[in-house]
């Protein structure tokens, strides 16, 4: 008897011990990306698959934490002087970069030069910019010519954004992607290998220098338990949903949703259903077009759309999306109904009025979408016919990924006039891509530009909001872009993955894999 309850104790021992067991060093994490990154270099992009490996081997000065508030990573401290003009940042000691050499105030001002000059999200700060320099080792100044409010979340932004290289890194490179062999940072990964076509292969960095705050969200201590991340290519959709299903892969990015009953309730699995925040799909309209480049023409086109049906067939079940004219989702604090008023017209008689007003001629509309990009190309098929109906000559041109962006992008011969894709939630307004002149459909006007300008030097939340909704105003005004509505994607996991989405934040469609573990 007594040999029984003993066994008994043991066991139920081992079951309290299981339950409570912690984080597990070793092993190997496979991540099935929808598609293949042209570059890591994140100052020259903007993309979320690039993204995904690149946060964890690149960091900046700032991470956004739980609540997208930016805090300090390679930063000890910093202070503000008390005209707004004077930033000095104090940088964090013994931090190594991935080739064994300490991070230095040089390589900060050398990344942030070359984010001035050249990065995708760098024109509103860099304009102010006066003067940049290190003043000791640790510590590094920066001078503007006036107050500019999101400072933090300039810095803090991983998407076209200042990530800090070694200073020989970015001279070697100036206005070139650096090359993979060059990718060298200070995060909790040390990037390995790129087999183009197949994957990206990142290893422990075992000199990394792990801030001892809590982990929240992209901000605080770091620990990498895996000794390797693999990021495979994985373009065709079923692949990744049957690669996680058979333990191929831990973790998918862009489930299509029509697939979900495929994955409920099984026990190894756990579909992530991203409702917030969500991905904004949209419609960009290049404005430099000689046709779009009419205000009258773009109106038009908005005025054509019907949401319900373009949602249905980009995203499927209702669970996963919502109607939405205002760019933030309800819930965050720069939610707005300011101009919502001309979304969703589903208006064939007024597009075909505005397109009489505008004298439209049958010029062909170029409407470009990247095949592999599901639910953008099947939106793309809806708004070609809703565009047909009302009298457009609709030319729709499907591409691969990489085609499809590298025309996107280039502003000098942009031989299109709609793009299909889609926005993640930003922390702050001013980090809105449309708002960017940079960005592709290059909106441009004297309205926008005084309304950023005031955006970006106003402190006050609200006062910063109603600058905010009348750029919402202008926007639905001037449609330099069109957005169809909230979208929730669908990730999916193995259960035995820990960390991501449980024990830590979820940050939404752009995973991380630091601070996880396999059962």
């Amino acid at each position: 008897m007594w040999h029984k309850l003993g066994l008994l104790c043991v066991l139920f021992l081992g079951i309290a011990v299981a339950a409570v067991a912690g984080p597990k060093s070793g092993g190997v994490l496979r991540v099935a990306l929808a598609s293949e990154p042209g570059t890591l270099d994140m100052q020259l992009t903007t993309g979320v698959a690039a993204s995904i490996p690149a946060r964890h081997v690149f960091e900046g000065l700032f991470a956004f934490d739980e609540n997208y508030t930016p805090r300090p990573m390679l930063l000890e401290d910093w202070e503000l002087s008390a005209d707004g003009k004077t930033v000095t940042f104090y940088l964090r000691r013994r931090v190594l970069f991935h080739n064994g050499k300490e991070l230095v105030a040089e390589d900060v001002v050398a990344s942030l030069e070359r984010w001035g000059k050249y990065g995708l999200t760098s024109k509103a700060l860099w304009n102010h910019v006066q003067k940049l320099e290190a003043v000791d080792d640790y510590t590094v100044v920066m001078v503007l010519d006036q107050p500019f409010a999101p400072l933090e979340t300039y810095l803090a932004n991983i998407y076209g954004g200042p990530r800090i290289y070694p200073k020989e890194v970015v001279e070697a490179a100036d206005a070139e992607p650096i090359p993979p062999e060059d990718y060298v940072g200070t995060g909790p990964y040390k990037f390995i290998e790129w087999k183009a076509g197949d994957y990206i292969k990142l290893v422990r960095f075992d000199g990394y220098s792990a801030r001892d705050s809590a982990p929240s969200g992209y901000a605080g201590k770091r620990v990498a338990y895996f000794d390797e991340l693999l990021f495979y290519f994985v373009p065709e959709d079923n692949a990744r949903l049957v690669g996680v299903q058979a333990g191929t892969y831990d973790y998918a990015v862009n489930i299509p949703n029509d697939l979900y009953p495929n994955v409920e309730g099984d026990p190894n699995l756990v579909p992530i259903i991203v409702d917030h925040p969500p991905v904004y799909p949209v419609a960009l309209i290049n404005t430099i077009s000689p046709l779009t480049g009419k205000m009258k023409i773009r109106q038009a086109i908005l005025a054509a759309i019907d949401m319900e049906p373009l949602m249905l067939a980009g995203y499927g079940d209702p669970k996963f999306w919502k109607l939405n004219g205002s760019y933030f989702a309800p819930g965050i604090r720069w939610y707005t109904t300011a101009g919502t008023e001309a979304y969703d017209q589903a208006d064939p008689e007024e597009a075909k009025r505005l397109l009489k007003e505008a004298g439209y001629n049958g010029e062909p509309l170029r409407i470009i979408v990247a095949g592999d990009m599901t639910a953008q190309y099947n939106q793309s098929l809806v708004v070609a016919d809703q565009l047909k109906k009302v009298g457009f000559n609709v030319d729709l041109q499907v591409y691969d990924k990489a085609t499809f962006f590298a025309r996107r992008n280039n502003r000098e011969n942009p031989e299109w006039e709609l793009a299909f894709t889609f926005f993640y939630t930003i922390p702050d307004p001013s980090l809105v891509l449309p708002l960017n002149p940079k960005y592709a459909g290059w909106w441009d006007t004297p309205q926008k530009r005084i309304l950023v300008e005031v955006l970006n030097q106003i402190t006050d939340f609200k006062v910063r909001y109603k600058v905010w909704e009348a750029i919402m105003e202008l926007w639905y005004i001037e449609v330099p872009t069109i957005k169809f509505g909230d979208a929730f994607q669908l990730h999916l996991k193995r259960a035995d993955l820990k960390g991501y989405g449980t024990d830590y934040i979820n940050m939404g469609a752009a995973p991380y894999f630091w601070n996880s573990w396999k059962e």
